[in-house]
C-alpha cells in the first residue's frame, strides 16, 4: 500500500513539473520579440524606401535645404541696396577716373535691378516692404587715397562672384516664371560687372580677403 502511495505521489510531482515547463515554453514562443522578423509590428526598419519618418537631407526642392523664392527676393533687394551704397562711396573716394566710371555704371545698373526686384516683390506680397529685412551698412574700413581703388574693387569683385554663383544655382531651383526671368535678365549684367572690376589694378589680389555678402 505504501509503495502504491509513493508511486502516485511521484506521478503527481512529474505531472506538475511537465505542466509548468509546457506553460513556460508557450509563453516564450508567444511573447518574445524576435528582432528582424519581417512582419513584426515592433520592428523598426530604418531603411524602408517609403518610410515617412525617414530624413532625406539635401533633397533638390527641400524647403529647409534651399533658399525660398521670398528669401531670394529679400536677400537680393538688400544686396542691391548694399551695392548702390558702395558704388556711391567709390564715386566719392576713388582716385582713378576709370574706377569712378565703373562705379557709375554699377550704380546705374543696381538701381535699375533694385527697382525691378521691388516691383516683383510688390506683386507677390502687395507691399515690397514686407519682403525686406534689416541690413547692416556697407563696410567703411577702406583705405584712403590710391589704395582705396584696389580695396573697393576687390570687395565688389568678391560680391559679384558670389552673386553669380547664387543666381545660377537659384535658376535651377525656382519654379516662378517671373522670378526666373528677372534673374536671367540680371545675370549678364552681373557677369559684365565682374569683368570690369577685374580690370581695375589690384582687384583680383584684394578679392576674397575683404567682407563678402
Amino acid at each position: 500500500m505504501k509503495k502504491i502511495k509513493r508511486h502516485l505521489n511521484l506521478l503527481l510531482v512529474t505531472a506538475i513539473i511537465a505542466s509548468t515547463y509546457t506553460t513556460s515554453i508557450a509563453q516564450t514562443s508567444k511573447d518574445t520579440v524576435r528582432l528582424g522578423h519581417p512582419n513584426d509590428g515592433m520592428n523598426v526598419d530604418p531603411g524602408k524606401a517609403n518610410d515617412p519618418m525617414a530624413v532625406k537631407p539635401a533633397a533638390p526642392h527641400d524647403g529647409m535645404s534651399v533658399i525660398s523664392d521670398t528669401g531670394f527676393l529679400s536677400k537680393n533687394i538688400m544686396d542691391n541696396q548694399m551695392e548702390i551704397k558702395l558704388s556711391k562711396l567709390a564715386q566719392e573716394k576713388a582716385v582713378d577716373p576709370a574706377t569712378k566710371k565703373v562705379a557709375a555704371l554699377l550704380l546705374k545698373d543696381h538701381t535699375a535691378l533694385l527697382s525691378e526686384l521691388e516691383k516683383l516683390a510688390a506683386t507677390k506680397s502687395g507691399n515690397s516692404s514686407k519682403i525686406q529685412g534689416n541690413r547692416t551698412d556697407p563696410p567703411t574700413n577702406f583705405p584712403e587715397g590710391k589704395d582705396f581703388d584696389a580695396a573697393w574693387a576687390g570687395e565688389m569683385l568678391t560680391m559679384h562672384e558670389a552673386k553669380i554663383t547664387e543666381m545660377e544655382s537659384f535658376l535651377s531651383l525656382t519654379k516662378d516664371p517671373a522670378l526666373k526671368a528677372a534673374v536671367m535678365k540680371a545675370l549678364p549684367k552681373i557677369k559684365a560687372h565682374k569683368e570690369l572690376l577685374l580690370k581695375i589694378p589690384g582687384a583680383k589680389e584684394k578679392s576674397g580677403s575683404s567682407h563678402t555678402i
